[in-house]
């Protein structure tokens, strides 16, 4: 758990700065107040809550988020693995927090009026997370909760190290245009049907490629 220790910590000031700058702005704010808690892919709010939920609830995913992390690190058996998976663990523990930290932002510029943050953010960090989250799949080991799990994966260390560099490679050309689309002003149906086949060829192709090259693997022998 201590080379997590900068993770715990920034997790701590990230949540404690949500919450209290949270509390801030909704004592301000009308009683009545509802604000944003969703986005469609176009940048828009299409749902709404009161306005303690709507500024809290980033603060509260990300404590449950890093809790989760903090506990299932420390249970893996594969704790070698574990040490020598730490770049994918980073990005996914670190890109957590920056996601739902830009949540709260956009929460805030909503409530407060700011007219900051652009209506495209959210879907361009999200494919700038999936980049950072294939530059580091294929540099992962075996691990029981992190990574792409499949019966084959967690079988053979040679599978998981080759499937996942494919998926690393999938993620990133997925992230890469989930980064850019959103700033071309493509059709809000259009680029969501694009965004999901995009992540469904990513999810999808690793896992059915692990399948045929442990049979490849289990021919050879």
């Amino acid at each position: 758990m201590m080379r997590n220790r900068v993770l715990i910590l920034a997790s701590v000031a990230v949540i404690v700065a949500m919450a209290a700058s949270g509390w801030w702005a909704g004592s301000r704010l009308p009683v009545d107040m509802r604000l944003p808690v969703h986005w469609n892919v176009m940048g828009e709010p299409d749902n709404y809550a009161d306005k303690w939920t709507a500024l809290m609830m980033p603060a509260l995913i990300s404590l449950c988020i890093s809790l989760l992390l903090m506990g299932i690190l420390r249970i893996d058996p594969h704790q070698e693995n574990v040490a020598k998976s730490q770049g994918l663990i980073r990005v996914v523990w670190g890109a957590s927090l920056g996601l739902f930290a830009l949540i709260h932002l956009m929460v805030l510029d909503q409530a407060l009026q700011w007219h900051v943050v652009g209506p495209n953010w959210l879907m361009s960090a999200i494919g700038l997370f999936f980049i950072a989250l294939g530059n580091q799949l294929g540099k992962s080991r075996p691990m029981w909760f992190v990574g792409i799990r499949t019966p084959w994966t967690l079988t053979n260390e040679d599978v998981w190290i080759a499937t996942h560099r494919l998926g690393g490679k999938l993620m990133v050309a997925a992230g890469a245009v989930w980064a850019v689309v959103p700033l071309f002003g493509m059709p809000g149906p259009v680029m969501l049907v694009v965004m999901i086949a995009l992540m469904a060829i990513a999810g999808l192709v690793p896992v059915v490629y692990s399948y045929f090259y442990w049979r490849r693997l289990q021919r050879r022998a």
